[in-house]
């Protein structure tokens, strides 16, 4: 491709559903070397002695890092394996040189309507095999209140590591959801007041986006979606970049104020 800006079909795809997807956009040592990072980024956080106590919020368990200063995810019911990363751009340089790579922002920069964006947050979420556990039905928005007042101005672009599908904890999506605003969350205290309840929506509503590796998938902040537990045998790991116009704050500040309490 001589651009990676969204065609004219896809950004009628995105106003209709609220997402865009490009199959297998990285590939072959492209698509290791990216495994290769995330990998070693686990290794090396997984190992530092830095980590604070585990909590639970909502239906999830954190734990904050403060050297390299960064968010554990646990998974609840595996307490030793690990669920996600959040941030990571800060300190990781490779997974930072892949935020700034034209496959994911030239097609992000039309879908925020800026000139020039840059990274918001970055999270990596590794659903392992067997013991991948949900991300809840949610929009994002709702998590990112304190770092924008419109929601058109985040927008994230997941890069699936390994191919993902229904058996091994698939994205699924409520098309036209981005179109409704922010939705009620549940009666969850705290952080799980951001989680839709499950019974808003019914699940043949929802669609699963199957796509092979190295695909990505591009939507804003308001979409509702969710994904499954992995019943595979394989790891269903995904890299999410969440971009916003340029000159604003990154998701690690609000995170440098956590260390500081």
């Amino acid at each position: 491709m001589g651009s990676w800006a969204l065609s004219t079909e896809e950004q009628g795809q995105l106003e209709r559903d609220g997402y865009v997807v490009r199959e297998a956009v990285f590939q072959g040592d492209d698509l290791e070397a990216v495994r290769g990072a995330c990998e070693a980024l686990c290794r090396r956080l997984v190992a530092s002695p830095t980590a604070s106590p585990r909590i639970p919020a909502g239906s999830y368990v954190f734990q904050l890092v403060a050297d390299p200063l960064t968010m554990l995810k646990w998974e609840p019911d595996h307490p030793d394996v690990l669920m996600g990363v959040e941030p990571f751009a800060h300190f990781d340089a490779a997974l930072r040189s892949l935020g700034t790579d034209p496959r994911l922002v030239e097609p992000m920069r039309d879908l925020i309507g800026a000139p020039e964006i840059e990274l918001f947050t970055e999270k990596l979420n590794l659903k392992r095999a067997r013991q991948g556990g949900p991300i809840v039905l949610h929009q994002d928005y709702p998590y990112w209140t304190d770092s924008s007042e419109h929601p058109e101005e985040i927008a994230t672009a997941i890069l699936f590591l390994d191919d993902a599908h229904g058996g091994n904890g698939g994205l699924e999506v409520l098309p036209g959801s981005h179109r409704g605003g922010a939705r009620e969350g549940g009666a969850k205290p705290g952080f799980g007041r951001n989680e839709l309840k499950p019974e808003s929506i019914s699940d043949d509503e929802l669609v699963m986006v199957e796509v092979p590796a190295g695909s990505l998938v591009c939507f804003g902040s308001l979409l509702v979606h969710r994904s499954l537990p992995n019943a595979s045998d394989t790891d269903r790991r995904a890299l999410l970049y969440s971009y916003q116009p340029a000159g604003r704050l990154p998701s690690v500040h609000f995170f440098e104020k956590l260390v500081r309490r």
